[in-house]
């Protein structure tokens, strides 16, 4: 038996979607009462002192190689005024009546239409300067720089040097990022390619589909929905990389897609096509996030523990990146001797508890959520390291619309 989806199934689904985004819990922590259990503190050996060495690598990103046809270009625009009328008979053997809409008499044996118009066209042109390379690098500092972990390097000093040193750059070019790198004195550098952009016209489908009951107001809701992705369908690749200025390896090497729409209108822009293509590849470049998150990890510790080691108070903020909703794993450890060597090591393992960053964030600090069985929490102790755990890409919704 067929199953209709109803059409508030469908913009329920939709209005899920959008409601994607993730949000951490709402806490007071001045209404959880301090438990004896929340004084404890994790005894640190020395060999895992370094594990507090909190790092902040200096990464610069240089402006991005176009390889797409949309460089510097001109644009023609035309505006055309058209003004006509149209007189339209018909003869036949009862006499002449006049078209359309008029009755004849008897069989009519012959038409004749006239056509009286008048047009005026305007045409100007304009350059066009589309920047995409440019661009591509704002969006990458943009989203390296509310993902925190690292500490981003001027672009007007990076730019400085460029000039100074008289750079001619090609910076897809590894070799001359890694000078450019050691010259800024940076770790990492990110550079990469705007590889291409493609615009497709779609037009709109009739949403009259004629067919009545559950089945046609389903497909009516699927129509409008469709609707949506219509006109001038942008899309745009591109490919960005992580460079370790030390040794010159490419240390990741991610594509990115973006999509937007440029416009309902027939008639091609190539202004809004570039527009739509920058917006594309801003959201596109929310896919770096996953691996570059994990390589760029936000590391601290906790300050203070409330509620019998209900909500612990972190000492990362806002400045850092930190964003209500982000999930951090707690990791204790402890000293491990080489029963062959006597050597000493540092063994870090990921306690099993869900730490969610709640509502309560300040610029250098903010307070997490625990949540686990009552063994695992009694290992959070003031002191336990915490580390962010790899960031999502571009949403569902966000691909979609």
């Amino acid at each position: 038996m067929l199953r209709i989806i109803k059409p508030a199934a469908l913009v329920a689904g939709i209005i899920m979607l959008s409601a994607c985004a993730s949000t951490g819990p709402k806490v007071d922590p001045m209404a959880y009462q301090l438990a004896p259990s929340d004084a404890e503190r994790v005894s640190i050996p020395d060999v895992c002192r370094a594990s507090y060495k909190i790092e902040m690598p200096r990464v610069a990103v240089v402006e991005f190689t176009n390889n797409t046809t949309y460089g510097e270009m001109s644009a023609t625009n035309t505006n055309v005024n058209y003004k006509g009328t149209r007189k339209s008979v018909s003869a036949g053997a009862a006499g002449v009546v006049a078209a359309p809409g008029a009755v004849g008499v008897g069989y009519v044996g012959a038409n004749k239409t006239t056509v009286n118009s008048q047009t005026q066209i305007d045409t100007f042109q304009r350059q066009i300067s589309s920047k995409l390379g440019e661009y591509a690098q704002s969006a990458v500092e943009t989203t390296m720089t509310k993902m925190g972990g690292c500490s981003m390097y001027d672009r007007k000093r990076l730019d400085k040097i460029m000039n100074e040193q008289k750079f001619q750059m090609t910076m897809g070019d590894p070799a001359t990022a890694v000078k450019l790198g050691k010259m800024a004195g940076v770790q990492y550098i990110i550079t990469g390619t705007v590889d291409n952009i493609s615009v497709k016209y779609v037009p709109k489908m009739d949403t009259n589909n004629n067919v009545g009951g559950g089945l046609g107001a389903f497909l009516s809701v699927a129509t409008i929905a469709a609707n949506t992705q219509t006109g001038w369908i942008v899309n745009t690749e591109m490919t960005v990389e992580l460079i370790d200025v030390e040794t010159g390896q490419i240390l990741l090497n991610e594509k990115v897609n973006g999509r937007e729409i440029a416009g309902a209108a027939a008639n091609f822009n190539p202004e809004n096509a570039v527009q739509a293509a920058k917006k594309a590849m801003g959201e596109a470049v929310d896919d770096i996030k996953p691996k570059f998150s994990e390589k760029f990890a936000q590391k601290g510790y906790i300050q203070q523990l409330r509620g019998n080691k209900t909500v612990a108070l972190i000492n990362l903020g806002s400045e850092k990146g930190v964003e209500s909703g982000q999930k951090f794993d707690i990791f204790d450890f402890m000293e491990i001797e080489d029963p062959m060597t006597s050597a000493k090591s540092c063994n870090m393992s990921k306690i099993p508890v869900e730490a969610v960053i709640s509502d309560q964030i300040q610029p250098n600090q903010a307070w997490i959520k625990l949540d686990g069985k009552p063994e695992a929490l009694m290992r959070v102790k003031v002191g336990s390291i915490i580390q962010r755990q790899k960031l999502e890409g571009q949403s569902v919704f966000k691909k979609m619309f």
